[in-house]
């Protein structure tokens, strides 16, 4: 008699240790979640890349447990063997975790990060949402912001990617990283003037050295907060715009920073402030931060892990996480790793 080929290529996994599979959305934001989770876990992985069809519109209500919401060509990357673990990240991702547990007659572990729609979670085993999403239930387990990929060795490869850029600016170094306008919340001159003026009247007492990325959705508003800063001198602001084709020195500003400030409409840019080592403080104009992003802050404010930015900056050391280490830790436990 024979053994089937998928039998015999799991007990190779077993051998190799567990099969770990990472559904990584195509957009970096959502993708990069799964991926920091499965950094955390300290376990070889795969990452599946999800290019996404136009399926990908439709509600996961329809959607179910299926391979639609993928191109043709990302389809073709799952197949069995099914691993042992599944981290996904957002909606469309959850269609195809669905599925692949499915497959493997529920011995997959899902682990899905990101709230996939009332239809699914049912037959999910670990779902990590935000707190400030208020979502509760069964298999619903809370966490503080975004997962992300911000580690220390992370840090350490940055600080050293940029040690001729930045190693030699004085100090106390403040960085900033600007996000933008969403649909419902402007971003606009009047908000980017006070932000200018904030950090330029603390330039001028403190002295030091600033460090600006701008985001796409920034747009003509990375212009007035360029015109601001830079008359405080060459020497003293090294200013990137996203659309500039050089590399985005984000990772650089993370590690180097003594104070970070982030506009408050990224709950991403935010989590990834707080896992580096600069004190965060948040800009959050009036009218500019949704009733999520409030809470978000909120609760940033009350682990001390962020401040409101507000008349005066002071160099102060802010509580440094990562909830990726959250749910690796809860993924080890329930798996028995």
């Amino acid at each position: 008699w024979r053994l089937p080929l998928d039998f015999m290529l799991k007990a190779q996994s077993r051998i190799d240790g567990p099969l770990v599979w990472v559904l990584k959305d195509e957009r970096p934001g959502t993708g990069n979640q799964a991926v920091g989770v499965a950094d955390a876990i300290k376990v070889k992985y795969q990452i599946k890349k999800l290019e996404l069809s136009a399926f990908g519109r439709l509600p996961n209500l329809l959607l179910g447990g299926s391979l639609r919401t993928i191109t043709s060509n990302a389809k073709k990357c799952i197949s069995p063997p099914w691993p042992d673990l599944v981290i996904s990240a957002g909606r469309r991702a959850a269609s195809v975790a669905l599925h692949i547990k499915r497959k493997s007659e529920g011995r997959t572990f899902i682990c899905q990060i990101m709230f996939p729609g009332d239809g699914l979670v049912a037959e999910l085993d670990l779902v990590a949402v935000p707190k400030h999403d208020q979502i509760e239930g069964r298999n619903i387990w809370s966490i503080t912001g975004a997962p992300n990929r911000i580690t220390d060795v992370v840090l350490s490869e940055a600080r050293s990617r940029w040690q001729q850029e930045f190693s030699q600016l004085p100090r106390p170094i403040v960085g900033l990283i600007v996000g933008g306008a969403t649909k419902r919340m402007p971003l606009g001159t009047k908000q980017i003037e006070e932000l200018a003026q904030l950090i330029a009247d603390h330039n001028r007492t403190s002295g030091g050295s600033i460090i600006v990325t701008t985001s796409r959705r920034t747009g003509k508003a990375a212009d007035t907060l360029f015109e601001k800063l830079s008359k405080l001198g060459r020497e003293t602001v090294n200013f990137h715009r996203w659309n500039e084709g050089n590399e985005n020195p984000y990772l650089g500003i993370l590690s180097y920073s003594d104070i970070l400030i982030v506009t408050g409409d990224s709950i991403t840019m935010l989590s990834e402030a707080c896992a580096a080592p600069g004190g965060v403080y948040i800009y959050t104009p009036t009218e500019f931060s949704s009733v999520k992003h409030l809470r978000f802050h909120a609760e940033l404010y009350a682990m001390d892990a962020a401040r409101p930015l507000q008349n005066q900056l002071k160099h102060w050391k802010s509580v440094q996480f990562n909830s990726a280490n959250d749910v690796a830790k809860e993924i080890n436990l329930r798996l028995g790793w």
